[in-house]
């Protein structure tokens, strides 16, 4: 769980580098690293679910878990950006409710299914099945790619536009 943590923790500084630079380049790119990244992180979880336990090599295992760590992270600020510019100022703080909500939901909810899979199926196999569902968040995340930048324009036009009516206003009064 420490080198998972700690993963984590280098995940989160190398999603706001790569992902500032990104948006800076093209407001496209960062939802393709949300989804590789995404869609990457089943490899090693799949390493971990499945060939862990018969390994005695702990330095793999190690690397394993801390690029598990870092790849799973690496959306999450991502996504919470992306969030805040498609986003009209005023709904902003619903929009991330919803998200904030949602999320709990899967930390709920994705427990209580896995736990009916593994009473059917196992253990391991309900592990392996889980990993369908990042496999699909990850190309949702990648479809992103063809939304984001008018979704974002959007945003930008709707307050250009209430700031040249506002403007308009004041020289009219």
């Amino acid at each position: 769980m420490i080198v998972f943590g700690a993963g984590n923790a280098v995940g989160v500084i190398i999603s706001g580098v790569v992902g500032h630079y990104l948006y800076k380049k093209d407001v496209r790119l960062p939802p393709l690293v949300m989804g590789t990244s995404t869609i990457l992180s089943c490899v090693p979880m799949w390493y971990m679910i499945n060939l862990v336990h018969s390994t005695t090599n702990v330095a793999l295992t190690t690397f394993v878990c801390f690029a598990v760590g870092v790849l799973t992270i690496i959306p999450i600020p991502i996504e919470r950006a992306i969030l805040a510019n498609v986003t009209l100022p005023e709904t902003r703080g619903r929009a991330n409710s919803f998200l904030g909500m949602i999320d709990d939901l899967g930390k709920s909810f994705g427990p209580f299914f896995l736990s009916h899979l593994i009473a059917a199926f196992g253990r391991q196999f309900a592990f392996n099945i889980s990993l369908i569902g990042w496999i699909i968040g990850g190309t949702i995340s990648l479809f992103m790619f063809c939304t984001v930048k008018r979704d974002e324009e959007k945003v930008q036009d709707a307050i250009r536009a209430r700031l040249e009516n506002k403007e308009h206003k004041s020289r009219i009064g």
